[in-house]
């Protein structure tokens, strides 16, 4: 292994490990704002970081994206608890964005090839038919929207297909925004301390996205099934 990708393959790791151990850190606390006292003590913290809580959870936004294997929903959670809903959402976004962007640039100008080791082969082929379909931008605004759909990976395949730049970070980003209102909103009752509402809000959520696989999974079936496609090379 050169230095190069060694170099790769720690920078992906302390990623990792740095949101693991946010998640990890924080997720306890958020809990505890079912107390009266533990969110006036929230409160409070989020005052003293001023500029930079926002910049903070923004890079970690904008990690969660690029690393693609950690979930983002316990980010988006934190979100709705700092910010509230609408202000969890706007950061996430505005992070979701800048990831998109950076993506895109840097795989078109690596190539294919350079994301073959990220993704299993299994997985990209299951995504093979955006590659000949005419009105892609139409279907990768329907696979960010359905919940389930395995978005972080279609960041990284989709600038090989033929939708234009800024179709696809209009798409990437505010297709999402359903299931980002989820997240936030049960974060925002988090802090306010109604528990049950988060959890319900939860439950909600997880049936939708087990609809959303199902359809998924029934939709992607159908594309194999109509004949299977070899992504260019980029």
């Amino acid at each position: 292994m050169n230095r190069k990708k060694a170099g790769k393959i720690i920078l992906i790791l302390l990623a990792a490990a740095a949101i693991i151990a946010l998640t990890v850190l924080l997720m306890p606390m958020v809990l505890s704002l079912r107390e009266e006292e533990a969110r006036q003590a929230f409160a409070q913290k989020i005052d003293q970081l001023g500029f930079w809580g926002p910049i903070a959870l923004l890079l970690v936004q904008i990690l969660q994206i690029i690393i693609a294997v950690i979930p983002g929903e316990p980010i988006e959670i934190i979100a709705g608890v700092m910010y509230g809903t609408w202000g969890g959402l706007a950061l996430c976004l505005a992070g979701i964005l800048i990831a998109t962007v950076i993506i895109y640039f840097t795989v078109r100008r690596l190539g294919r090839k350079s994301i073959d080791k990220m993704i299993k082969k299994e997985e990209s082929a299951k995504y093979a038919f955006l590659f000949k379909e005419k009105n892609v931008a139409y279907l990768i605004f329907l696979l960010f929207f359905i919940p389930g759909v395995p978005k972080d990976v279609l960041v990284y395949l989709c600038p090989f297909t033929k939708i234009k730049p800024l179709q696809f970070f209009l798409i990437a980003t505010f297709a999402r925004i359903p299931s980002l209102v989820t997240s936030t909103w049960a974060g925002e009752n988090l802090s306010a301390g109604k528990f049950w509402d988060s959890v319900l809000i939860f439950a909600l959520t997880g049936l939708i996205a087990l609809a959303g696989i199902f359809i998924h999974n029934k939709w992607i079936g159908k594309k194999e099934r109509n004949g299977k496609d070899i992504p260019p090379e980029a």
